[in-house]
């Protein structure tokens, strides 16, 4: 037998023996489904019900511990909200964001509440671009607006990648989606920078290379016209509340 399987017949006999038992599957399942639904009440009354239970016991520092089952939850959020339609690079900068939270807190009560502010979070993020289904020829161009949102993209590129005359896949879109394709662009690309914002430490001048902008002082004048605010005066309104 491996040193694995002896190591886990070692956990399994000392947990039997302090009667802990793992939370039951169906539990992390169901917060998972109603995460995905945008229960908030379900989801946090599911949470809570979980927590109601032992913690498996991952170090034998109690904050560490606990902070080693939060990441083990922000993992199963993270996984939810992907299922649920959001943009795997969104989920994942949210989960970075707050695994670094975690890492930063220092007290047991602050682990706890984290846990339920990120069930906010995430099911905010399911809300905010969660996946509207049109016909497939423009769900392949959203996945791939999204993708490639850093990039500088064009219609004519979009129509070769989807295979569909430019004028067509104009028309179609702006009739299924209720806004022009540059529009949407924009769109997406304003609320990719503002996630840039707020979950990352990157600088206006890092963040305008990331999105392609030959000049920061354009990127800034892009993100005001749409916004209303310069990339900085926005991180400085909503850094206050991470």
């Amino acid at each position: 037998m491996s040193n694995i399987y002896k190591k886990l017949e070692l956990i399994i006999a000392q947990n039997k023996y302090s009667s802990y038992t793992h939370p039951p599957y169906e539990l992390e399942k169901k917060l998972m489904q109603y995460i995905k639904q945008m229960d908030k009440d379900k989801s946090l009354e599911t949470l809570s019900q979980i927590n109601s239970l032992e913690r498996a016991h991952l170090s034998k520092r109690p904050l560490n511990s606990l902070k080693y089952s939060l990441v083990g939850s922000c993992t199963l959020f993270t996984r939810a909200i992907i299922e649920a339609g959001v943009d795997a690079e969104t989920a994942f900068m949210l989960s970075d964001y707050y695994i670094n939270l975690i890492d930063e807190t220092n007290t047991k009560d602050e682990v706890q509440n984290l846990e339920y502010k990120m069930i906010d979070d995430f099911i905010e993020i399911v809300k905010t671009h969660k996946k509207h289904i049109y016909n497939p020829v423009i769900n392949r161009v959203i996945s791939y607006i999204k993708k490639n949102i850093e990039n500088t993209l064009s219609l004519q590129e979009i129509a070769e990648f989807v295979n569909v005359h430019p004028n067509y896949l104009s028309s179609t879109f702006k009739k299924e989606v209720g806004k022009t394709l540059s529009e949407y662009i924009n769109e997406e690309k304003i609320n990719a920078i503002k996630l840039y914002l707020i979950y990352t430490n990157s600088s206006i001048s890092e963040i305008s290379c990331i999105f392609n902008f030959k000049h920061v002082g354009y990127f800034s004048r892009f993100f005001k016209t749409h916004t209303g605010l310069t990339p900085m005066e926005y991180r400085k309104q909503n850094s206050s509340l991470y």
